[in-house]
């Protein structure tokens, strides 16, 4: 087995109460890495084209990368996996901490869960042994409860925790998963599958001397430059002061950062918007952390002792989605009120995206005469009201009064509240958008419409830097084209494709996508000292697009067709405000030519015949 590796997966039969390990051959893990490209490529081959993404056939699995868990800065990261019940499609959702490297160190590279439990129970991994237990005394606790109690009960230190909060177990589709209190793979809907499977928690712990370094003099010299370099970013630095909402107003101000239910943009449209900017919560913060092995340490945890929005304990700092979705986009320019806010979503596992959209998608139908108060429950939902805010936020945790109307989405809501308020809810294939605009950025855009999980912001990190013409690196297959940020549309599919598979190559490694904002990881040079292959950057994309490839084919064999993912009809306005003023981005060719890139049918979504065969895919997808 190489380095960075166990070389063992578990897998748990709830509804058997079954627990087994296999221990894959090296060349899956060479063909796939591990993350989401280890995690797709087990649940294809493991689930049937239409299972119900809240049945038992569902497939939840917690997968790892060779990084994670080693000293590459960057490297705790871990990804969720499964069939999204929001969207129906392929979902993969991003977290961070040390959960990630408490697996390996435990023995495993990756968990996967099908089944349901004929009552609630948890998981507990510890040093190559797992066992189920029983959690009905846990069934209803919010996350910071459900940490406490397990740390209690486990007898010793180091425990890491994730699980679900309430929301989750009643399968709110906006639910996420929660580790060490507030770090979240928030996005798809994955905490309502965890619920689905009344599985309520994963404890890991183990031994960090498990995971075996195939060099570790190489991996030294390049962590040594590479660490150099992060620190001297000026993002980076900026990322270390005030996390990533330092700049929220700035954002608002190019025209990134949407405000009130992406109707405006721009200054004008919330002049007070600076108030949302971290900074502001300095005379709240008690105290900084990070992730494993991460030198940057971003995350701040912070207080509200006193007021309407006083917090229950030391609660994490809203990242910049979170003070975008409660705060600009409901005009609410209250970021006491966005922290409290936060702190439910995270007490009880929910996506702050999809709640904040959700929240503002409702504000709008208020405005407009599509509910009043007798929907509502009294709460008054103007535009700007922190109260508002927090109070439905409650609600939709909760499933209670109108909360419940809304606890699944913008999609479902609006077929709910009927009365045309489907014009007011912004998402792509179900999946709420999160708050950078795609006019600013075709790349970005492009992204949201073209990749197997639509709407998401990180996927494109990679792609962004060429599209600017930013070099990734001294690797020529990763050097710019230098064309036009806005034209030349039928120009950047090779370009794109390029992008998007070095970001699955790292991501899938195990390394945060945030180190990939404006500077350009060599993360190949980090996976050949740690696993001790020969791999090259040639390689490396290749592997990127085969993780890629197979999850377009589990869209394909699912019946979902590329048209099912297009951006609302209010993007069809071009933005008013430089640098994209009144720039009209051609997204269906920016699509079509990233598909024909890739060698995918933009019409059925089917992976070619010569594409399969040159990523050595043709048999397992002999299916489509």
């Amino acid at each position: 087995m190489p380095g960075g590796y166990t070389g063992r997966i578990l897998f748990v039969n709830l509804t058997e109460g079954a627990i087994s390990s296999k221990s894959p051959p090296e060349e899956t893990y060479r063909h796939f890495i591990g993350g989401t490209g280890l995690g797709v490529r087990i649940l294809y081959e493991s689930m049937r084209p239409g299972t119900d993404p809240l049945g038992p056939d569902n497939v939840l699995g917690f997968v790892t990368g060779p990084l994670t868990g080693t000293s590459v800065p960057g490297s705790g990261r871990f990804t969720v996996v499964t069939k999204s019940p929001l969207t129906r499609a392929w979902a993969d959702s991003n977290s961070g901490g040390s959960w990630g490297p408490a697996l390996k160190w435990a023995g495993y590279d990756a968990v996967f869960f099908s089944g349901i439990s004929p009552k609630p129970v948890y998981l507990m991994i510890s040093n190559e042994k797992a066992e189920l237990k029983d959690a009905a005394h846990l069934w209803g606790k919010d996350t910071n409860e459900t940490d406490d109690l397990l740390q209690k009960e486990l007898g010793e230190s180091q425990w890491r925790i994730t699980s679900i909060g309430p929301a989750g177990e009643a399968c709110s589709l906006l639910a996420g998963i929660v580790n060490e209190k507030g770090r979240i793979a928030a996005r798809g809907g994955v905490g309502a599958v965890m619920g689905s499977k009344r599985l309520k928690a994963v404890a890991v712990r183990g031994d960090k001397k498990r995971i075996r370094i195939a060099d570790t003099e190489k991996l030294n010299s390049v962590r040594k430059e590479f660490t150099k370099n992060i620190m001297d970013s000026p993002f980076h630095k900026g990322l270390a002061a005030s996390g990533t909402g330092g700049d929220t107003s700035f954002l608002v101000s190019i025209g990134d950062c949407p405000t009130k239910n992406w109707l405006s943009t721009g200054l004008d449209s919330m002049p007070t918007c600076e108030k949302l900017n971290s900074p502001n919560m300095n005379k709240y913060k008690q105290n900084s952390y990070g992730c494993h092995s991460c030198p940057i340490r971003c995350g701040a945890l912070v207080r509200i002792d006193e007021g309407p929005f006083k917090t229950k304990a030391k609660t994490r700092r809203p990242e910049y989605e979170t003070l975008a979705a409660f705060g600009a986009l409901c005009l609410n320019d209250s970021v006491e009120s966005v922290i409290k806010a936060n702190e439910i979503c995270n007490l009880f596992g929910m996506d702050t995206i999809a709640v904040g959209g959700v929240i503002a998608f409702a504000m709008e139908c208020y405005e407009n005469g599509l509910i009043d108060q007798t929907e509502t429950g009294g709460i008054d939902l103007v535009w700007g009201s922190g109260e508002a805010v927090v109070a439905l936020t409650e609600q939709i945790a909760r499933r209670e009064g109108f909360g419940a109307v809304l606890a699944d989405g913008v999609r479902e809501a609006a077929e709910r509240i009927g009365k045309g308020a489907e014009k007011y809810a912004i998402h792509v294939g179900g999946h709420r958008m999160p708050y950078h605009d795609p006019r600013l950025s075709p790349a970005l855009g492009t992204s949201y419409i073209a990749d197997a999980q639509p709407a998401c912001h990180m996927d494109v990190q990679g792609t962004n830097l060429l599209e600017r013409g930013d070099h990734l690196g001294s690797e020529p297959l990763l050097q710019s084209p230098g064309l036009a940020v806005f034209g030349e549309y039928n120009k950047k599919g090779p370009m794109f494709a390029t992008g998007a598979e070095y970001f699955q190559l790292l991501s899938s490694s195990g390394f945060c996508a945030l180190y990939a904002i404006g500077f350009a990881i060599p993360v190949v040079e980090f996976i050949v000292p740690v696993t001790g292959w020969d791999l090259t950057w040639e390689e490396g994309l290749k592997i990127g697009k085969r993780i890629l490839t197979l999850r377009q084919a589990f869209n394909a064999r699912e019946g979902i067709k590329p048209s099912a993912f297009r951006l609302p009809k209010r993007f069809r306005t071009p933005l008013t405000i430089k640098p994209a003023i009144n720039e009209e981005v051609d997204f269906e060719t920016l699509k079509r030519c990233y598909f024909a890139e890739m060698g995918w049918d933009i019409n059925t979504g089917q992976p070619g015949r010569e594409t399969l065969i040159n990523l050595g895919l043709i048999d397992l997808l002999s299916d489509l």
